[in-house]
């Protein structure tokens, strides 16, 4: 073999990178010319047609390809060996390897000393904002005490003002004349700046009635002048063509645009009442930062009359609410002061961040992204994208989100996708994260809580929470705001439990007030007249503030001396609002002074017209007993020798009130357990609640307590008992006490009946009252902790549909060997344990396994296996029940889904859907043994 010169120099020590990579690829890139045929097998010439002798050739030509094959993969492993043992590459790689090292040295010094340059100046400009902000919150609490020391002086004129007005009884002589005075001295507090009502106390004092009275006409006519000239303002002014050639017109309405409006409302909140000349600073705040004023200027009277015509119009259903209040809830959250709050963690996937560390810290109770959901309720959102919050889910909603939870088990591929797909307007992420959420409240150990506190606006304080600590610590920080408007409080109250918890969960709200009335248009009388107008006119566009849309009981905690006639009258003012409303709830008053057994006796002779701390906490106590109590209830089970025990029902069982009938359903205090089923058999039936059943225990001896006998036939029952629980040697004497002392600890129907539902997987079918049942069971709400639960059925005996009359459910002993069980309907072949049971007492279990026969249908002929299977298990059901209109209801499906299948389909889809359409209209296929079977085509040979 004849190699070049710079193949036989490439052994040499010194040789270059070039030569020694030539020398390589020369073996590399080598071909053998050995061809093996000296090694063939069989001699082509020795075939005996041409067909034999072209057979030999092709198998002597793969024979030696393969063994040429050998033969350069025998080569390639000598020089890889020799290439990875060679020395002078492990030099080159060494050197290749050393000079990107000093290359990526070189680079990161470059970058470190650009990093530290970086840092540097970032470093001085967080300095430098630290000092900048730190001036700024100096200035910021300056400003702020100064307007405290504002507010309090004019709260003390106000305050000595109304003292003195109810000392004397409100200068008035009967009861309609102190209601209109009332009201008159709110409206003097109102109108009034501080150095005038400074004045006028001192007159008030040495006049009396006739200064209160010549004040009051003067207020009323100052207030009817102004709506007049608010009414002549915002008529159209007509010139004449004399007055058109001197002077321009000058309308002020053009000058209340959308962004001055919402500069006018952040400036009634970031200067409120009590502010010095508070309308001449608020028209200067809008000359300085106002847009689109052309020169003009805003004076005074013009935006104390703007303001007036926005709160006495209905503002709330106006466009420009979102935007006109952001500006102002922004302002009020920055002048407040931080709370330094631990963070809850958030229930809801964190879908808007992906990356950790960007929780925001609360502010007030209440972290950033609870202020934009907050913010949102408020209507001050500001540039809010639908999409991306997340709505409110409605109980129609709920109602699919659990249905198809049922109809997808975990077992389903992409379950997840599927269940989105049958809740319209809601994607996978919305539904993972309701799903949590509920999840977290069920497992919760406590019930959330939120605080609100409400003036003629309202605050979140700190949102639904399980953390009492974080509400504790809120309380000591509450300030005190302007008039009451509880007629806006009750209406976002609505808005937030709605929301929050849906319509289907009993909330409890408790209002904390000193029941202020209010005055115009924010006062409790203003609501009440509004509550029976919306109940007369029955007007859908009008907000109904009462009673709530969903179960609740609505507790007013008075906070006020009983012996005051202010708060006398506003007691009945807000007994009023709840008995004209219609919502449940109470009025819950704290007891005077004197009355309260328990206070020293030098502090009942001090003052018996104050509130004291005693009464408030009976006052509590009282609600606690009225909204808390635990529902006691005796369970019974067996035949005449009965198994009998106290039991508590948590959460309390709810009266049922039938909205056809009206008629009020109550749970009696005695559970009867009439038998047993099979959790299969029962399936997963309508339920009106669930509730957790706990033995009874009293808290001085730790046991369970035994019921007193009722009646005669229940005191033989425990004498007969006694009787055959008794020891053969026992005295007769002493057989009472023995009982009543172990029979407490012997007997436990709880234990009992929970470790046998747990072990046979059954359910207690319970009497709650006449014609009413329900269902008792083992829960397990983890792998550890199991409990026993009660479902309440609607009441009635046929709420089951394929358990049928539960009058009539009778022991598995009386059905003979021949017959055939009746319930639930028992299909003629083999059930399969992969499919779901049919439940149609929902409109939504219906709607969605007619959307899962859709899917497949538009899938065909790929998923003809399954349509066909879930269409004759549907037809099956609806044969079943004598619902034959869902036959005719799913053809005319199918006819209007071959209309509408796009061009690319596939032809065998138009096909199957025209067989089914007309299988499912024949009438001799309505037996349940027939099957509807797709129809052969050259696309589905079966």
């Amino acid at each position: 073999m004849d190699f070049p010169h710079t193949y036989c120099r490439a052994w040499d020590e010194n040789a270059s990178r070039q030569e020694v990579d030539n020398f390589y690829s020369f073996w590399y890139n080598f071909e053998s010319w050995r061809e093996y045929s000296y090694l063939d097998e069989e001699d082509k010439d020795k075939g005996q047609d041409r067909e034999e002798r072209r057979w030999i050739e092709k198998q002597n030509k793969d024979i030696r390809k393969k063994r040429k094959k050998e033969e350069m993969s025998r080569i390639r492993s000598l020089v890889d060996l020799a290439y990875n043992n060679d020395p002078r590459i492990v030099k080159f790689r060494n050197e290749e390897k050393e000079k990107k090292q000093a290359a990526k040295r070189a680079r990161m010094s470059v970058v470190q000393a650009a990093k530290a340059e970086e840092e540097r100046i970032l470093k001085e400009a967080q300095l430098a904002k630290e000092k900048a902000e730190l001036a700024e919150q100096k200035r910021i609490e300056q400003i702020r005490l100064e307007k405290e020391q504002q507010k309090r002086a004019l709260k003390k004129e106000r305050k000595l003002l109304r003292d003195t007005a109810k000392e004397q009884n409100y200068y008035s002589t009967s009861e309609k004349e102190k209601i209109r005075n009332m009201e008159g001295v709110e409206k003097i507090c109102e109108m009034l700046k501080m150095m005038e009502l400074q004045s006028f106390n001192k007159e008030l004092v040495a006049g009396g009635r006739d200064v209160f009275v010549k004040m009051l006409k003067e207020t009323e006519e100052k207030l009817e002048e102004e709506r007049k000239a608010l009414f002549e303002t915002n008529k159209p002014t007509v010139t004449t063509s004399t007055q058109q050639k001197n002077v321009i017109p000058v309308d002020k309405n053009a000058l209340w645009s959308p962004e001055n409006m919402q500069l006018l409302i952040k400036a009634v909140n970031l200067f409120p009442a009590g502010t010095v000349q508070r309308w001449e600073v608020t028209a200067n705040y809008l000359n300085q930062h106002g847009t689109n004023l052309g020169g003009k200027k805003f004076v005074a009277r013009d935006v104390l009359n703007k303001a007036k015509d926005l709160q006495s119009s209905d503002f709330t259903k106006n466009t420009l609410k979102s935007q006109a209040n952001d500006d102002a809830f922004a302002s009020f959250q920055k002048s407040k002061k931080e709370l330094k709050i631990i963070d809850r963690a958030d229930i809801s996937v964190n879908d808007e961040s992906d990356h950790p560390g960007s929780t925001q810290p609360k502010q007030n109770g209440v972290s950033s992204d609870d202020a934009k959901s907050t913010a949102k309720m408020n209507g001050t959102a500001k540039g809010t994208n639908p999409v991306a919050e997340s709505k409110p889910w409605t109980k129609e909603e709920q109602a699919l989100l659990e249905q198809a939870m049922k109809t997808f088990p975990i077992s389903t591929p992409e379950r997840w996708d599927r269940i989105a797909e049958c809740i319209p307007n809601r994607t996978k992420k919305d539904c993972l994260r309701r799903v949590k959420e509920l999840v977290d409240r069920v497992n919760a150990k406590r019930d959330a809580q939120q605080i609100m506190v409400y003036s003629s606006l309202y605050e979140i304080i700190v949102d639904f929470t399980r953390d009492y600590d974080v509400i504790k610590q809120a309380l000591t920080k509450i300030e005190h705001y302007d008039k009451t408007c509880i007629a806006n409080m009750l209406t976002n109250v609505n808005n937030i439990l709605l929301s929050n918890w849906g319509s289907q969960n009993f909330c409890q709200v408790l209002v904390f007030t000193d029941c202020g009335i209010g005055f115009g248009s924010t006062s409790v009388t203003h609501a009440i007249n509004a509550i029976k107008l919306s109940k007369t006119k029955k007007d859908p566009s009008q907000e109904i503030i009462l009673p709530f849309s969903y179960t609740s009981k609505l507790s007013f905690m008075c906070l006020g001396s009983t012996e005051d006639t202010y708060f006398q009258t506003a007691i009945k003012l807000y007994q009023d609002l709840l008995d004209v409303s219609g919502q449940k709830g109470f009025l819950f008053v704290p007891k005077r002074k004197g009355d309260v057994d328990y206070v020293k006796k030098e502090e009942k002779s001090a003052s018996t017209s104050l509130l004291c701390a005693q009464s408030v906490v009976e006052m509590i106590s009282k609600m606690c007993e009225t909204n808390y109590k635990q529902f006691e209830a005796v369970l019974k089970c067996g035949g005449y020798f009965k198994l009998e025990s106290p039991i508590n029902i948590w959460p309390p069982p709810l009266p049922y009130t039938n909205k056809e009938t009206e008629v009020t359903s109550l749970i009696s205090r005695k559970l009867e357990i009439c038998g047993f089923l099979s959790l299969s058999e029962i399936g997963s039936p309508m339920s009106i609640s669930r509730h957790l059943i706990l033995p009874k225990i009293d808290r001085n001896d730790k046991k369970m307590v035994k019921s007193e006998p009722l009646n005669e036939y229940e005191k033989l029952e425990a004498d007969i008992k006694l009787f055959y629980s008794k020891n053969d040697g026992a005295n007769s004497d002493d057989e009472s006490p023995s009982f009543s002392a172990n029979d407490s600890v012997k007997e436990s129907v709880c234990v009992l009946l929970h470790g046998a539902l747990k072990v046979e997987n059954m359910a207690a079918l319970v009497l709650l009252n006449e014609n009413w049942f329900g269902f008792i069971y083992s829960y397990a709400d983890s792998k550890k902790k199991s409990n026993l639960m009660l479902t309440v059925l609607p009441p009635g005996h046929d709420v089951i549909p394929w358990l049928g009359d539960l009058r009539y459910v009778g022991n598995m002993e009386d059905t003979q060997p021949s017959d055939n069980a009746v319930f639930p309907v028992k299909p003629v072949e083999k059930r399969s344990y992969s499919q779901n049971c049919v439940v149609w007492i929902k409109q939504a279990g219906l709607q969605s396994d007619i959307q899962k026969v859709l899917r497949h249908a538009k899938k065909l002929p790929d998923k003809t296996q399954n349509f066909y299977k879930e269409l004759n298990r549907i037809r099956r059901a609806a044969l079943s029940l004598g619902f034959v209109e869902l036959l005719d209801g799913l053809s005319s499906l199918f006819e209007r889904e071959i209309a509408l299948l796009p061009s690319n389909a596939n032809a065998d889809c138009a096909i199957q859907l025209k067989h089914t359409a007309m299988e499912l209209r024949k009438v001799t296929n309505r037996d349940l043994k027939t099957m509807i079977t797709p129809l052969p085509s050259k696309y589905n040979q079966l």
